[in-house]
């Protein structure tokens, strides 16, 4: 009877010795990967057609955006056409009113005192339209607009073109932003610093705090639509991840860098952060300036990834 409970509980020890291994493996097999990627032979690599650049560095600030719209030339030309009518008119009036009131004066007087009061009542009129001109510019235009004679030569030149900006309420803050960048519309996204600011007034169709923006050096067209953006907050350093490089999968956008010869590791892409032919990566990311990034056969890659026993074409 002394040899049953030594049985038993020899038995319960190899039952235990015998199934921790299969607990242990079901344990690893949940726990997820803290890294993901992919190792490749050289001649995998060179039949799925993977190619690779040097990542590029680059720099990032936050931003909040707006919209804009080029304003088109016979808007501005309208308003200074009248401002020099009104401007000519006043000017002529005057010297007719001070050369009547000449006339007048002395004992041989060759204009009656009824020719020099209308004279003059017509300079009046002609300087009060004048001031109404200037501040119906002035209202359009916006406080602190550059010179109107000056605003007048850069557009008609065609070295510049103004740009309507409006930010939501409240997303630009109350100071004058320093720089604005006017973005065209588009994939390629090309785009301007511009630094001539001036507050705008507010536009009915679109509630929030508008500017004007000098643009130069740009082929934007008239009434042509785009987006606007001022920065905010400190330059972040990182790297610029090439559009071609971008793949999705598993509701993410990925990048492969190649950490090490045949070994390609996936790095988790923000799409938000959009650059000039790319995306932003800051240095903290996982992928460092210089390192070879695969631009040609990333969706190869994450399939290969995903599914080892995706074969490579031949």
């Amino acid at each position: 009877m002394r040899w049953k409970p030594i049985t038993a509980f020899a038995a319960l020890l190899l039952l235990s010795a015998c199934g921790k291994p299969a607990a242990d493996k079901k344990a690893e097999a949940e726990k997820p990967e803290s890294e993901t990627g992919v190792s490749l032979k050289p001649e995998e690599i060179k039949s799925l057609g993977i190619a690779t650049q040097p990542a590029q560095a680059a720099s990032y600030r936050a931003a909040v955006s707006g919209y804009g719209v080029v304003v088109a030339l016979d808007t501005f030309a309208q308003l200074d056409a009248d401002v020099m009518t009104a401007q000519a008119a006043a000017a002529q009036s005057q010297a007719a009113a001070n050369r009547a009131r000449s006339l007048a004066t002395g004992e041989e007087a060759a204009v009656s005192r009824e020719v020099v009061e209308t004279a003059s009542a017509k300079a009046a009129a002609d300087q009060a339209a004048l001031m109404l001109a200037r501040r119906k510019t002035e209202s359009s235009l916006g406080r602190g607009a550059p010179a109107l004679a000056a605003l007048r030569g850069r557009l008609a030149s065609g070295s510049g073109v103004l740009v309507r900006a409006t930010f939501p309420l409240g997303a630009s803050g109350n100071e004058m932003p320093r720089q604005i960048r006017v973005t065209r519309l588009g994939a390629e996204r090309q785009g301007w610093a511009a630094h001539t600011i001036w507050e705008a007034p507010a536009d009915p169709a679109f509630p929030g705090r508008g500017f004007y923006v000098l643009v130069d050096g740009s082929d934007l067209a008239q009434n042509e639509h785009v987006t606007v953006e001022v920065p905010v907050g400190a330059a972040v350093a990182g790297v610029t991840v090439p559009a071609d490089a971008l793949v999705y999968g598993q509701n993410q956008a990925w990048a492969y860098v190649q950490k090490e010869p045949g070994k390609f590791e996936r790095v988790g892409i923000d799409p938000a952060k959009a650059l000039q032919g790319g995306y932003f990566l800051p240095e903290a990311g996982g992928i460092r300036a210089g390192q070879p990034m695969v631009v040609k056969g990333a969706g190869l890659l994450l399939a290969r990834e995903l599914n080892p026993s995706t074969e490579a074409e031949e």
